[in-house]
């Protein structure tokens, strides 16, 4: 079949295994073909095997569907078409496992992971589609180093300018272009947390089922990520040696603790986005996500504002992921002309250096658990190695699904009923080694801008460290949102976010790549000890 001589592809087939095999085969092999992304043609390929598998069990279908790809306007456009009665395969149905949740949760994280598809019925036939842009030629990882190894170049050009020259360039240039640049990351930050919080918790479906999730998934979650941030946050101080604002009592500590606690409340529904507070806009999501449960049938209007505003916003955030090696190449410039980078560079070392480690030693620590489920660790660095360097060359937890998806199943043998749920949902919210980056990135800002820290903020710094790892997007840059927040509620000033891009150019792939494999190895004890786990697939050795 050469498809790379055609732009538009058509194929026909059947409703059996076989079928939906070489259809999703197809799907990923034409998208490639016209032009599509790597990453984008997997993440297809597997909607489209969960769109046939939810179709094959409906009633009221044509035997045959068709599958058609066309390359228009620099543009890939994948359609199916099914004829017979009205059947959207991507509308809620009924929970399969109440313990696990609902598909309709799992179809919302799919969604924030880019992994979507949208059903209409026109003409008595069932139409999905989905449009994205050709494949870019060089990967995320290759544009960021491409970025920072260029305004390095340029910043020592730059160096031999005088001085009069360099600051009317910050200053008329590249400076308005970083606040600008600031202000995209700054004002999206904030509605994506909430429409995130109340669009996740509405998913759920009712709320013995959110309990339950709370208690089986996202209570284990907080509880790795918030032992880890304790870590960091004694390795921080032991290594930056912030400036405190002297040693308080235990009743002043305690008091800055209930203090946090209460703050957790806003005085109104503005501030908390104005303010970047992210415990008061996570707050009012859950809250109006749980009010959206309790009164689902009466705002059922609502419910698709939330879902659409939800669906605009996430493609806003890609959209600007797409600039975020522009941002790197003029943080890194504005550090290079300031003279600040020379001065840092050492302290971005120890940054970028501390955290390799420490992720580094989370990785070894969860690989080794893996005994207790009868897996070796040179077995577990074979099953867990390929979606490990996905994400550390892509730093990108869509880019990873679709080979975290094959691993849970055939590589570890976790049933399909807690991987279909539980992996898109833990990519979305389990991510400890962020933890790392909002503990270790703002204490050395802290230290080079001489802001003083008292043990409430401390605390405060851990909290929201643990916060921030659930709410950041999992997509690249996605940490460099989130620094802006972090910077806010500790006082630091947002020039600091310069460093964090500069150090965030390693940090955010390392960082990802860690947290995935964390994530299928939480998984695997999961299975295991829910009964979910295939013994025989986890322990075989091809």
């Amino acid at each position: 079949m050469e498809l790379q001589k055609r732009r538009f592809l058509r194929g026909t087939f059947d409703f059996s295994p076989q079928g939906i095999g070489a259809a999703a085969d197809f799907v990923g092999q034409g998208l490639e073909a016209l032009g599509a992304d790597h990453k984008d043609a997997l993440r297809n390929r597997l909607s489209v095997e969960e769109v046939l598998l939810n179709w094959q069990r409906q009633t009221g279908l044509n035997a045959h569907y068709t599958v058609e790809l066309a390359r228009r306007m620099g543009r890939v456009l994948l359609t199916l078409r099914c004829g017979g009665a009205p059947c959207d395969p991507l509308a809620p149905g009924e929970a399969e496992n109440e313990a696990l949740g609902s598909e309709a949760l799992g179809r919302a994280m799919l969604e924030n992971l880019g992994l979507s598809l949208v059903w209409q019925y026109r003409g008595g036939c069932n139409l999905l589609s989905c449009t994205q842009k050709a494949g870019r030629r060089h990967s995320q990882l290759s544009q960021v180093l491409f970025a920072a190894v260029l305004a390095l170049a340029l910043g020592g050009l730059g160096l031999l300018l005088p001085q009069g020259w360099r600051s009317a360039l910050l200053d008329t240039l590249l400076n308005p272009l970083f606040n600008t640049f600031l202000g995209l990351f700054s004002c999206i930050v904030g509605p994506m947390m909430f429409l995130s919080m109340v669009w996740g918790i509405v998913n759920i479906g009712d709320t013995r089922r959110l309990g339950v999730i709370g208690r089986k998934l996202l209570g284990r979650f907080l509880l790795i990520s918030s032992a880890f941030g304790v870590f960091c946050m004694a390795a921080a101080l032991v290594c930056f040696r912030p400036a405190l604002s002297g040693l308080q009592s235990s009743q002043s500590v305690f008091q800055s603790i209930v203090e946090m606690v209460l703050d957790v409340v806003p005085g109104n529904i503005v501030e908390p986005f104005l303010a970047g507070n992210t415990l008061q806009i996570l707050f009012m999501g859950a809250v109006v996500g749980v009010v959206m449960i309790l009164l689902r049938d009466r705002l059922q209007a609502l419910g698709q504002v939330v879902e659409q505003s939800n669906a605009v916003v996430q493609f806003i955030l890609s959209a600007i992921s797409a600039l975020v090696p522009g941002f790197i190449f003029l943080s890194v410039l504005r550090l290079m002309l300031q003279g600040a980078l020379a001065q840092s560079a050492a302290g971005l070392l120890r940054v970028v250096a501390l955290s390799v480690a420490l992720s580094a030693l989370e990785v070894v620590l969860e690989t080794l658990s893996l005994m207790k489920a009868g897996l070796s660790p040179l077995q577990a660095v074979r099953k867990l190695g390929p979606p490990f360097l996905i994400a550390l060359t892509t730093a990108s937890s869509a880019a990873a699904f679709p080979s975290m998806m094959h691993c849970c199943r055939k590589e570890l043998g976790i049933d399909e009923k807690l991987t279909n749920f539980a992996l898109p949902f833990g990519s979305v919210v389990f991510m400890p080694h962020a933890v790392n980056l909002f503990i270790l990135v703002p204490l050395f800002a802290a230290q080079v801008y001489g802001v003083e820290l008292s043990t409430g903020s401390l605390v405060l710094c851990v909290v929201n460290a643990v916060v921030l790892s659930v709410a950041a997007p999992p997509i690249p840059g996605g940490a460099i949102s989130c620094y802006t927040l972090m910077f806010l509620q500790l006082g630091i000033p947002l020039e600091a976010i310069s460093l964090a891009a500069a150090a965030n150019v390693v940090l955010d792939f390392t960082a990802t790549a860690g947290q995935l494999h964390d994530l299928l190895v939480q998984l695997t004890h999961g299975a295991r000890r829910m009964g979910l786990l295939d013994q025989t697939a986890l322990e075989q050795r091809e």
